[in-house]
C-alpha cells in the first residue's frame, strides 16, 4: 500500500525518487533549450534530489562546465555522489543546504532549473527570491511543476499541486520576468523566467 505523500519525501526511497525523475526525461530538452545550455556553462539545479537531472546536465555542460546540485537531504546527495563516482563525473558540485541559505559567493551559475521542487517547499517565494539573488542580471531559469488540472496519474497528488498563475505571481514577486509559460504534458507545465535586472 502506498504511503501518504509527504513534502520531505520521507514516504519513499531515493531509488524510487530517481526512477520518477527518469520518467520526466522527455521534458528536459525543452528546459535545456529554454536556458540555451552549452558545453562549459555553469547551471544551478535546485532541489536536485538523487540527481537524474544533474547527471544529464553534467553530460551536457561537459568537463569545462559545472552543475551545482543543491538539496536539503544529505542522503539524496550521497546517492548522487555514488552515481558520480560510478560514472566518473567530476563536474557536479553537491551542496547540502536549504537553497535559502546559499550565498552568491558559494556558486557562479549562469542559469537555474527549479523543476518539480516548489510543491515540496515550505516557502516557494523564498526559494525563488534566493534563485534571483544567486543569478546574474538577465540570467534565465526554468520553473516546472505538476499541473493541478492534470490526471494525477504521476507526481504529486492534486492537493499538493501549484496553479500556474500562483507560480507566475511568485516568480514576478521574486523579481523575475516571465518569458514563456507552456503545458508540457497533461501532468506538467513550465515557465521560462529571466532575472529582470
Amino acid at each position: 500500500m502506498a504511503q501518504p505523500f509527504k513534502k520531505d519525501l520521507s514516504h519513499t526511497t531515493w531509488d524510487e525518487v530517481f526512477a520518477r525523475q527518469m520518467t520526466r526525461a522527455g521534458l528536459m530538452s525543452a528546459w535545456i533549450e529554454a536556458l540555451g545550455l552549452k558545453p562549459g556553462d555553469h547551471v544551478l539545479d535546485v532541489g536536485s534530489g538523487p540527481g537524474f537531472v544533474s547527471l544529464a546536465l553534467a553530460d551536457l555542460v561537459g568537463p569545462d562546465g559545472m552543475v551545482y546540485a543543491v538539496d536539503r537531504s544529505r542522503d539524496a546527495l550521497a546517492y548522487l555522489e555514488r552515481l558520480q563516482n560510478e560514472r566518473k563525473i567530476s563536474q557536479i558540485q553537491r551542496m547540502a543546504a536549504d537553497v535559502g541559505t546559499l550565498q552568491p559567493d558559494d556558486l557562479h551559475a549562469g542559469s537555474a532549473l527549479v523543476t518539480m521542487v516548489l510543491h515540496h517547499a515550505d516557502d516557494p517565494l523564498a526559494v525563488l527570491r534566493t534563485v534571483h539573488r544567486l543569478l546574474p542580471a538577465r540570467a534565465r531559469a526554468v520553473v516546472a511543476e505538476f499541473h493541478p488540472q492534470g490526471p494525477c496519474e504521476h507526481g504529486a497528488p492534486r492537493e499538493h499541486r501549484l496553479a500556474p498563475e500562483q507560480v507566475r505571481a511568485w516568480c514576478e514577486a521574486a523579481g523575475f520576468k516571465v518569458l514563456d509559460e507552456r503545458r508540457q504534458s497533461p501532468e506538467h507545465y513550465m515557465l521560462v523566467i529571466e532575472r529582470a535586472d
